[in-house]
This record gives C-alpha cells, sequence and structure tokens, in this order.
C-alpha cells in the first residue's frame, strides 16, 4: 500500500470541508434575462392593442417598416394599367395671304412629318448584310438632298416675302386699290420756297445748357468783379468765412471741375484719411513735375505763401469759392518755386493757371496737394466731392 502524496490530501480535505454546490451559468443567466424581457415587451404591445379600437373603415395597421413596405408592392402590383394609344395628327399652317386670292386666308397643304422611330429592341438577324453601295449611288442621293434642301429655301423665302409685302405690291398694274392712287394726284417737283429762303424745323421748348461756358469769364467780367474786390480789405483765411465777403457773394457758381482739367486720368499717391504719420486732410495728385494746375471753381484768391507754409505744404496758394452759396476753400500746396502766378485778393475762373506742380515744403516727391475746407473749417475728401459733382476723373495708384 503506496502513501499518498499530499496534493491528494489536500484535495480530499478541501473537498470534505467545502462541498461542490452546483448553480446557473451565465449563458442561462443571459436566456433567462432575454427570456423575462421577451414578457414584458409582449404585455407591453398586448396592453397597447387593447387601449387601441380599429374602426372597419380606417386604414391597416402595420406593426413593422417591412410589412408597410410589402403592403404597399402588393396594391401597386394589383392595379390595373391601361396603355393609351398614341395619336399624332398632321398640323396645318394657315398664313393670311390677302395677294394669293380675294382676301381670304389661303391654306397650305400639311406638312409630311416623319413617324418617330418605334424603341422596340434590336434582334440579331443571320440574313447576309447587303452589300455595299457604289460611288454612283452615293453621288445621286447627294445630288437629291441638295435638291430636297434648295426646295425648302425656295419655300420658306416666298412665305418671307408674301406675308411681308403688302397686298399692292404684287397686283397687275391694272388693279391698284383706288385710295392709294389718290395719294399723289400730281407730278412731283424739286422747285424751291416761293421767297427762296430756306426752311428749318425748330423748337422753342429745347435749351441747351453749357455748364463750362456758363462758368468762364471774359475779360470784362473779370475786371468788373476784380475792381469790387480791390476796394475790399483782406480779411483772414482762416476762419471758415470769405476773407472778400462782397465779391465772393457775387461769384457763386455751380460749375466745379479737377485742378488738372486737361487730363482725362490723374493718379492719387495719397488718398484723404489716415494713414502712417497721422492724418492727412486732403488728396495728393501725381501728374508730373511742372504740371499746370489750375482751381476747381470761380473763386477769389484769400492767401498765397511763397515758402513758408506753416503746415509744411511750401509754395500754396487759398482759393474761396462760392459753391451753390456755400463757402468752400481749396488748397493748392506743393507747388514749384516761382510758378505762383496769382496774388491775394485776385478773382479767378477755371481757366486762369494759379502754378506749376512741385516739390515744395514736406515733400518726398512731386506732386500737388489738394485740401478743401467747409465753413466750419473742417476738411473733407476732395476725391469723393468731386465725384459727387460728376468729376470722376481720378483713379488710385495706391
Amino acid at each position: 500500500m503506496t502513501h499518498p502524496t499530499r496534493r491528494a490530501l489536500r484535495a480530499s480535505a478541501a473537498g470534505a470541508e467545502r462541498p461542490h454546490e452546483s448553480g446557473p451559468t451565465r449563458r442561462q443567466l443571459r436566456e433567462r434575462e432575454r427570456a423575462a424581457e421577451a414578457i414584458v415587451e409582449t404585455a407591453t404591445e398586448a396592453d397597447a392593442a387593447e387601449a387601441v379600437h380599429v374602426s372597419p373603415d380606417s386604414a391597416p395597421l402595420y406593426t413593422s417598416r417591412r410589412a408597410m413596405r410589402e403592403a404597399a408592392t402588393q396594391v401597386a402590383e394589383e392595379l390595373p394599367v391601361q396603355m393609351a394609344e398614341a395619336a399624332f395628327e398632321a398640323p396645318v399652317i394657315t398664313v393670311d395671304a390677302p395677294s394669293l386670292g380675294a382676301g381670304e386666308a389661303a391654306q397650305i397643304p400639311p406638312l409630311v412629318v416623319r413617324q418617330p422611330r418605334s424603341l422596340a429592341p434590336r434582334t440579331l438577324s443571320s440574313a447576309p448584310a447587303a452589300p455595299p453601295r457604289g460611288r454612283s449611288s452615293r453621288r445621286a442621293r447627294r445630288l437629291a438632298q441638295r435638291i430636297t434642301a434648295a426646295g425648302s429655301l425656295l419655300f420658306i423665302g416666298s412665305l418671307v416675302v408674301v406675308t411681308s409685302l403688302p397686298a399692292q405690291a404684287v397686283q397687275a398694274p391694272g388693279g391698284i386699290d383706288p385710295t392709294v392712287a389718290q395719294i399723289e394726284s400730281g407730278e412731283q417737283t424739286l422747285e424751291g420756297v416761293a421767297n427762296g429762303q430756306p426752311q428749318f424745323l425748330a423748337r422753342d421748348d429745347v435749351v441747351v445748357h453749357d455748364q463750362i461756358a456758363a462758368a468762364r469769364m471774359s475779360p470784362g467780367e473779370l475786371a468788373a468783379y476784380q475792381a469790387v474786390a480791390d476796394g475790399e480789405a483782406a480779411g483772414p483765411s482762416y476762419t471758415g468765412d470769405p476773407a472778400f465777403p462782397q465779391v465772393w457773394g457775387m461769384l457763386q457758381t455751380s460749375y466745379v471741375q479737377t485742378p488738372l482739367p486737361h487730363m482725362d486720368q490723374v493718379p492719387v499717391s495719397s488718398g484723404f484719411g489716415y494713414r502712417p504719420g497721422g492724418f492727412h486732410g486732403g488728396s495728393d495728385f501725381t501728374p508730373g513735375l511742372g504740371t499746370e494746375i489750375r482751381p476747381i471753381a470761380n473763386g477769389v484768391v484769400s492767401a498765397v505763401w511763397q515758402g513758408n507754409n506753416p503746415g509744411g505744404g511750401g509754395y500754396a496758394v487759398f482759393i474761396d469759392h462760392n459753391i451753390d452759396g456755400e463757402f468752400v476753400q481749396s488748397w493748392y500746396a506743393h507747388m514749384l518755386p516761382g510758378s505762383i502766378q496769382v496774388e491775394v485778393g485776385q478773382v479767378v475762373d477755371i481757366t486762369t493757371v494759379i502754378g506749376q506742380v512741385g516739390n515744395s515744403g514736406r515733400s518726398t516727391g512731386p506732386h500737388l496737394h489738394l485740401e478743401l475746407k467747409n465753413s466750419d473749417y473742417v476738411s473733407f475728401d476732395p476725391v469723393l466731392w468731386l465725384q459727387t459733382r460728376e468729376q470722376n476723373l481720378e483713379y488710385r495708384g495706391y
């Protein structure tokens, strides 16, 4: 008799202390849970079915989308389908052509319209292929096509002529309408009128107003306004009021122009508003060194600066304008030294040359600084103001 091992003794002892207990497995537990959930779901559906009362005439109820689709498919398959027979009538073109008959509408025979080709599927045939056509048959077919096309063009052209010409244009000479024959009974001549003077058509309600011509002043007008300005004492030019109020009130105008009216487009190197270094109160134009400058409107010179402008404008000119009764002052700065041709108190019009474009004062290159002031002595955008006055000749080059 052999002695048992220690491992066998320990196993027998554990089995004696803890007897084997048999219980449900995890799989059995999951199946029980699913069965319980199915029972609860079935009970819920039964309760819902008892709460719903379906009338005999109501639509059927479906428990799933699949059942709904199957029912709809079955209904669609049972619907009767009736194919309509194709009906085609040849169109008839009616043309109102009195010249073709006794004033009644003439009917053109119906057009021959090719029937639409059936959509039946093609089938393969074991019959032998037709022999290729010869060169003579192809030439005959091309000739027939050309003749048919020419006949169609002639027929369409005859319809256009008949419908566009009047009835009397195609009638015989002896069949002219009496009302047409009475339009001019005598012979027409090209003799002149009795008095021998040419006559013209004229309208008194049409007036052509040339604003540019009206804004220009004659030498006599300039002399008369200059006499009034010479009788006034010059006032300050930095107050928003005209320095020569009497002559300023006489120079009211509505026409304005650019300071370079002889140029179609003027480059703008720097516009009005804020820029690096501070606020820019005007617009800088770069037409080129030495370009002549003219005032934006008729006015009177209120200040001339010969290189000592306190604002850094160098050689500059200020002009007061009366634009539709409103005070507007224009500045022309950085002008060429020695080019200024006006003086304080001088009356100028749109043709007067003020000076030339230069590079004086605080300037980095030849340009014209144009600045405009209102009665509150506040600067406003000159380019935008000129555009509102129909002077849109500048383009921005920056």
